[in-house]
């Protein structure tokens, strides 16, 4: 990547994340701590962002949106370390509305690859945009959440209940009651 990093902090409802941007198109968001999240968007990048709230609020504050005013992002985003099933994966899971999940199988059947559950996990989990784009908000076939890439299991059932989701914990296991998908895609 030529263009210089630069990265903000964003105040949101479940808490403060920090989002990665190169000339003006978003690149990262993580909920880690500030520290980790330097030293990952310098591994994934080879170069160390600078720090420049002024100049990022707008993106800051629609970011902060999708949480307080059920927006999606619009602004320039970048998918371009992915493989192209990668994006399409989250491309389709993008389309996923606010308060409703699907499954990793309903995605896999979405993209004519009915049985990639597993890849589709594989590319949900590579989510450079968590948070922006909605993985939480597609889990395992039996109702279990399955992992998340923004913050782990805990992380997922709190947006997903956020979000107006009902989520259920038994034990350290969380899931959705079923059925949680439409009938027909």
């Amino acid at each position: 990547m030529d263009k210089i990093l630069q990265y903000t902090t964003v105040d949101t409802p479940i808490g403060t994340l920090y989002a990665a941007f190169s000339a003006d198109v978003l690149c990262w968001v993580s909920a880690e701590l500030e520290a980790d999240f330097l030293q990952r968007i310098e591994a994934e990048f080879s170069q160390k962002p600078l720090r420049d709230d002024g100049a990022l609020v707008r993106f800051s504050r629609e970011i902060t949106n999708i949480f307080t005013e059920n927006t999606r992002y619009t602004a320039p985003l970048s998918l371009a370390m992915l493989t192209p099933f990668q994006q399409a994966v989250l491309t389709q899971t993008a389309e996923i509305p606010r308060g409703q999940v699907r499954s990793y199988g309903w995605i896999a059947k979405a993209l004519n690859h009915p049985n990639a559950s597993r890849a589709v996990g594989t590319a949900l989990a590579k989510n450079p945009l968590p948070f922006v784009i909605p993985c939480h908000r597609v889990i395992r076939a039996d109702g279990r959440l399955g992992a998340y890439s923004g913050g782990g299991t805990p992380m997922k059932a709190r947006l997903l209940a956020f979000e107006g989701v009902t989520v259920a914990q038994n034990h350290n296991h969380y899931s959705v009651p079923k059925p949680f998908e439409p009938l027909e895609q």
